[in-house]
C-alpha cells in the first residue's frame, strides 16, 4: 500500500525557491565573469538537480518491507519484522536537533540527522509537522506522510502481526547521552594564536607592496599594501575559529555520539591550518618570488584530504548506529 509524501513545508518552499534562485544567478555570474566559469556553473546545477532527485517521493507498504522511494536512486527498505518501535512527533523542529550529513530544506530533509531525544535519525522528509520515527535493526528513520493518521493506523496493525504489539519509543534520558568534551577545542584555540604569531613575524618583514591574490596557476594578479597581509590573515582566522566553537557547542547540545562534534572540530581545524599555510605561503612568494609548493597541487591536496576526511566522518561516525 502506497503513502504519498506531504507537501512541502512553507521552510522547506523558502529554502528550495531562494536555493535555486541563487545558485542560477551565481552560475550566471561565473559564466560571464570568471574564466572557465562554465564548470563552476555545471556544478552549481548539479547540485540542484542532485538536491531533487534525492529527495523522498513517497512511502510504501510491500508484502514485509516497509519502502521509501526517492524520486531516483536506491530505495530505501525497511523490513517490517526488525522495526522495534515507533514515535509520532507533532513538529520535529521542536527536538534538540543537528543535521550531521544531509539537506537541510533544498526540496526536503533528507540524510543523517542528530537528535538528544532519539540518537541519530535518518531523515526522509518533505514536512516537519507530523512525522514518525520508527527504530528498527537497521537505526532510527524519519519520515512525512500526507495522511499521518492512516499511515499509523497502517503500521502499527502490519507491524503488530509481525512482532507482536509495538511500543512507542521514549527519549533517552539526558543522564545517559555521552556528551563531547570540550577540551577538543584546544586544537583549533592553538592553531589560531599559532597563526596569528605567524602572521605577526612575518608582517614586518615584508615590503610596503606585495602581492595579495593569485590566480590559478600561482601568478600574482592582485596587489596591495602589506596591511591587507594582516587582514587576509587575521580575519578569516578569526571568523573560523568562532565558527569551529559555535558548531561544537551547538552540535555537543544534540547529539548522542561524541563523535560527531568532535570530528566537526578537526574538520574546521584542518581548514584553519590550510588558511594559516596560505598566509604563511602569501609571506613566502613576496620574500623569495616563489610558492612553497605550486598552487595548484597545494590546493589539490587540500580537496582530497577533505574528501578523505568526509568520506571517513561519514561512514565511521555520522552512519555509526546510536539508539
Amino acid at each position: 500500500m502506497e503513502y504519498k509524501i506531504a507537501k512541502l513545508d512553507k521552510m522547506a518552499i523558502v529554502v528550495s525557491i531562494a536555493a535555486t534562485v541563487f545558485l542560477i544567478g551565481l552560475s550566471i555570474f561565473f559564466i560571464i565573469k570568471v574564466p572557465f566559469g562554465w564548470a563552476f556553473a555545471i556544478f552549481m546545477m548539479l547540485v540542484i538537480i542532485i538536491s531533487y532527485l534525492l529527495s523522498p517521493k513517497n512511502y510504501s507498504f510491500e508484502g514485509a518491507d516497509l519502502i521509501i522511494e526517492k524520486v531516483i536512486g536506491k530505495k530505501i527498505i525497511i523490513p517490517l519484522n526488525e522495526i522495534e518501535g515507533y514515535i509520532r512527533i507533532p513538529d520535529f523542529t521542536k527536538l534538540k536537533v543537528v543535521r550531521t550529513f544531509g539537506n537541510g530544506g533544498l526540496f526536503g530533509y533528507y540524510g543523517m540527522f542528530s537528535t538528544a531525544e532519539y540518537g541519530s535519525v535518518n531523515c526522509q522528509l518533505t514536512n516537519s509537522k507530523n512525522i514518525f520515527i520508527i527504530k528498527s535493526k537497521k537505526g532510527n528513520f524519519a519520515l512525512s506522510p500526507l495522511e499521518p493518521d492512516k499511515f499509523e493506523e497502517h503500521l502499527k496493525a502490519i507491524a503488530s502481526g509481525m512482532t507482536g504489539e509495538i511500543e512507542i519509543i521514549k527519549p533517552i534520558p539526558q543522564e545517559e547521552m555521552e556528551r563531547a568534551n570540550p577540551l577538543i577545542l584546544i586544537i583549533p584555540i592553538c592553531i589560531f594564536i599559532l597563526t596569528i604569531i605567524i602572521i605577526l613575524l612575518n608582517y614586518a618583514q615584508l615590503p610596503e607592496r606585495i602581492a595579495i591574490h593569485f590566480d590559478f596557476r600561482g601568478n600574482p594578479d592582485g596587489w596591495g599594501p602589506k596591511t591587507s597581509y594582516l587582514i587576509s590573515g587575521i580575519v578569516p582566522s578569526s571568523i573560523l575559529l568562532a565558527l569551529n566553537i559555535i558548531i561544537f557547542f551547538f552540535a555537543r547540545r544534540a547529539c548522542s555520539n561524541p563523535g560527531i562534534p568532535n570530528f566537526l572540530v578537526i574538520i574546521m581545524s584542518f581548514i584553519q591550518f590550510f588558511i594559516a599555510y596560505i598566509s604563511f605561503d602569501t609571506y613566502w612568494f613576496n620574500k623569495y618570488n616563489t610558492h612553497l609548493i605550486p598552487l595548484p597541487y597545494s590546493i589539490a591536496v587540500f580537496v582530497i584530504i577533505i574528501v578523505l576526511l568526509l568520506l571517513f566522518y561519514y561512514r565511521k561516525i555520522v552512519n555509526k548506529k546510536t539508539l
